[in-house]
């Protein structure tokens, strides 16, 4: 069912539930790739971590229903190459905060200007050993369809997805993920088209999923 309603009210809501007890680790764990635990065993630790953040980023389509943002990352040599994300990046020397962090790189990514007070809360922490980051991750509601303007030296496409379509149990499925060894792996993720949400992607998404249903039961 679509999720339509007065962004306003509903950034009010949503600001109100993410001041609370979030569904945390347990939430994110549903979508983790099955080798994670070994992962985080042979990491040397969130607590050496690089730290990062991302900007999930909702407003209102043509219709009123609620939509969020992704990217997809450019073809590259690392461990996140062509995958589907949110805005974000590494937190530098000048970023006032993790918050600042999100917000300046959802405007270098895709040319969104997103201010402080559209920032609704804050999600749980994600620690990613392949890429040894501890990303922050935090939620905005703009109440307009954004122009999006994507760098083509770090995202290869931006696009939004209707935030309903990912309450449903058919959006999410396993998929068979080569490592580098060669062994394969079951991964857990999110469709959208063409699309393939996974790995932190889909585990951080899958506590704000989990949110939007606290709140639609309430």
């Amino acid at each position: 069912m679509p999720i339509t309603t007065d962004i306003n009210h509903f950034a009010r809501i949503l600001q109100e539930r993410l001041t609370k007890d979030l569904p945390g680790s347990d939430a994110q764990d549903i979508m983790a790739p099955s080798n994670r635990k070994e992962l985080i065993e042979l990491s040397t630790g969130s607590e050496n971590a690089r730290l990062s953040s991302i900007l999930i980023i909702l407003y209102p389509d043509n219709n009123g229903e609620v939509s969020v943002i992704f990217i997809k990352r450019v073809e590259y040599i690392g461990v996140h190459s062509g995958q589907i994300a949110f805005p974000g990046g590494k937190f530098e020397s000048e970023d006032k905060s993790l918050l600042h962090t999100a917000l300046r790189e959802t405007k270098e990514e895709i040319g969104l200007d997103i201010h402080e007070t559209n920032v609704a809360g804050k999600l749980t922490n994600l620690y990613v050993p392949p890429s040894n980051y501890l990303i922050s991750p935090y939620v905005a509601v703009i109440d307009q369809i954004p122009l999006l303007r994507p760098d083509s030296y770090e995202v290869a496409e931006a696009f939004s997805a209707p935030l309903s379509h990912f309450l449903s149990s058919e959006a999410m499925i396993v998929r068979s993920y080569r490592l580098a060894s060669g062994i394969e792996i079951p991964v857990p993720g999110f469709t959208f088209g063409n699309h393939f949400i996974w790995g932190a992607t889909a585990m951080i998404f899958s506590e704000f999923l989990q949110v939007i249903r606290d709140i639609n039961k309430n």
